[in-house]
């Protein structure tokens, strides 16, 4: 089992790898912009590219927020920026040991790895082409998920007290003796 120390070391760096995953790609995506000749280098072969991904209607607002809000709308940004924001606001929950944030944690990264199913099934399915950069954030995210159920399971509550073998001896904060304290919870 994982410790506090190795969750938090280990949730910090996949929130940095997956920031430096969503700065690479917004990175392709702006040198794609300004030069319609640039090939990606995550673009291996026809049915391997990431700009397929960044150039359909999917690559922007996860192909959802123009649907409901327009094209024109401030929060219809490449999914990069809300991969960026999300791996920040990550990194500095990662910072904080508490089981309340630890639950977050895991209630953030479960959504995290619902929209890369999403992502994954829209580039696999629908455009018939796989996205290196989805796969890899698919990748963080799942193990994202995993560190966070590390560190809310080493953050759960302790029994108050155990005998030699590990095993819950009932008490009550009532000073009678000690014998008796197990008779009041039959």
């Amino acid at each position: 089992m994982c410790g506090l120390g190795c969750t938090k070391f280990f949730n910090v760096v996949l929130s940095l790898a997956g920031i430096g995953i969503s700065a690479f790609a917004l990175w392709i995506e702006i040198q794609g912009e300004e030069d319609d000749s640039y090939k990606p280098p995550c673009d291996l072969e026809e049915n391997i590219s990431c700009s397929v991904m960044f150039n359909s209607q999917y690559g922007t607002g996860f192909g959802l927020v123009h649907k409901f809000l327009g094209a024109r709308h401030p929060a219809n940004q490449p999914n990069n920026v809300y991969g960026a924001i999300f791996y920040a606001f990550f990194f500095l929950l990662s910072l904080f040991n508490y089981k309340f944030i630890a639950t977050f944690q895991v209630l953030l990264s479960l959504m995290s790895l619902a929209g890369s199913a999403y992502l994954g099934y829209v580039s696999f399915f629908l455009l018939k082409n796989i996205c290196v950069i989805t796969a890899a954030t698919a990748g963080v995210n799942f193990l994202l998920l995993c560190f966070s159920m590390c560190k809310r399971r080493a953050l759960a509550a302790k029994p108050v007290k155990e005998d030699k073998f590990g095993y819950y001896i009932p008490t009550t904060n009532y000073p009678t003796n000690q014998n008796n304290n197990f008779k009041k919870f039959i």
